[in-house]
């Protein structure tokens, strides 16, 4: 027994199955209704739930809780319970509903990024840096949602298919501040517009994708770059100084 929890408390061990069963579900996406395919993904739901009670066993339950990723783990694997039933129901009964659930456990194969050398300075650095530049997403949030309700009250009657309410409106401007096929929006205004309107909407959209789409989202990019960057410098600079606590001591000494 205890061979048997070492083997499922062993990450490396854990990590190979997960990576088969995602291997298996790219393959059962061809045939979603086998009776096999269902049965091999049984298993592998049966395997991470001894998985979870080998470590709640050897851990204990608050021990066990405490880790991150067995939090990630048990919630996955909650999510994709109801996929046990698949093989004893019929194909009509096993809807996408239940597939949708069964796929939703390759979000275990995520724990590849433990393995990350650093990867925990780094997620560190990724808390620091998203702390950092709150305000930032939020005015550049702001900024998207404005333009995004403007867009709609100018252009509903012009084109309702992008700007004909402000939630269709809000995916249209942050689709303008991605840049890639922007110029598709004037276009269909010109299209149902006066040569007047059409030179607004290309002026209009031109001047929003270069302030949301090339300076907004540059700057948003550069300042979390930068924040994410200073942690690291701090760490520089903290051991210059200790360097030169060494080198002022060896100099007195002298």
């Amino acid at each position: 027994m205890e061979r048997l929890k070492d083997l499922l408390c062993n990450d490396r061990a854990m990590l190979t199955a997960i990576m088969v069963n995602t291997a298996l579900m790219f393959i059962g996406g061809f045939w979603p209704h086998t009776f096999w395919f269902d049965l091999g993904d049984t298993l592998f739901t049966i395997l991470f739930m001894f998985e979870a009670w080998a470590k709640i066993s050897r851990l204990g339950w608050r021990a066990y809780w405490r880790e991150s990723w067995n939090k990630f783990d048990f919630l996955v694997l909650i999510i994709a319970l109801p996929t046990l039933a698949a093989p004893f129901v019929p194909h009509t009964v096993a809807t996408n509903s239940i597939l949708a659930l069964r796929s939703m456990r390759m979000f275990k194969s995520l724990k590849m990024l433990r393995f990350i050398p650093n990867i925990q300075r780094l997620l560190a650095g990724i808390r620091l840096a998203s702390k950092a530049t709150l305000f930032v997403f939020i005015a550049f949030f702001v900024f998207l949602f404005t333009f995004s309700i403007l867009s709609s009250t100018i252009f509903a009657e012009k084109a309702p298919e992008y700007f004909g309410n402000p939630a269709l409106s809000l995916y249209s401007t942050f689709r303008l501040f991605s840049i890639e096929g922007w110029y598709e929006l004037p276009d269909a205004i010109a299209q149902h517009s006066s040569a007047g309107w059409a030179l607004f909407a290309r002026i209009y959209f031109s001047v929003l994708m270069f302030l949301g789409g090339v300076v907004g989202l540059s700057l948003v990019n550069s300042i979390f770059v930068d924040a994410m960057a200073e942690d690291n410098n701090d760490e520089v600079l903290e051991k210059l100084r200790q360097l030169e606590e060494k080198i002022d001591r060896l100099s007195k000494e002298r």
